[in-house]
């Protein structure tokens, strides 16, 4: 099971890549926790278009909502409040499933590394775009580009070397 957390959809929805993150994980479909849907929801909610798309990919049947059952829950709970909910159900779904989780936090990835859950960020997902030639590579510093105009996000020079090295 493959599970995404908030941040890696809406950045990828951001910069019209969601399609391609299918292409990559050669995957028909993507899971989310309820707690993902609702930060979407409320992302929504204040008018930020760029979960539309996500929401097509869940009516489209893409996207899949799993829900917790009552060990994940448990599971869940014991996880920082730090967290945001839809990162604590990633990382219990996960888990108990087998799964991997996407996400783009560095907290997430250490949480999955502590649980022996694998963890891809984002990074290592514009890095597989181009090495797994789903993009160019000039797509891909494209990519980045809209990622730091559209999410305001910063990448270091060592992410942003690791992500485009030969």
């Amino acid at each position: 099971m493959i599970l995404a957390d908030t941040d890696i959809l809406s950045a990828l929805a951001k910069i019209e890549r969601l399609d391609d993150l299918f292409v990559l994980l050669n995957a028909s479909e993507i899971c989310v926790a309820p707690g993902v849907v609702v930060e979407l929801q409320q992302s929504l909610a204040l008018g930020r278009d760029f979960a539309q798309p996500v929401f097509s990919l869940i009516q489209r049947g893409r996207i899949r909502i799993v829900q917790l059952a009552a060990k994940d829950a448990s599971f869940r709970d014991t996880l920082p409040g730090t967290l945001g909910t839809g990162e604590r159900e990633s990382i219990a779904l996960a888990k108990s499933s087998g799964g991997v989780v996407l996400s783009n936090e560095s907290r997430v990835a250490a949480h999955c590394r502590a649980h022996g859950i694998v963890c891809l960020r984002l990074p290592d997902i514009l890095r597989a775009f181009w090495t797994e030639g789903i993009l160019s590579k000039a797509e891909v510093q494209q990519a980045i580009l809209d990622l730091r105009s559209k999410d305001r996000m910063e990448f270091k020079p060592s992410t942003l070397h690791a992500i485009l090295a030969e």
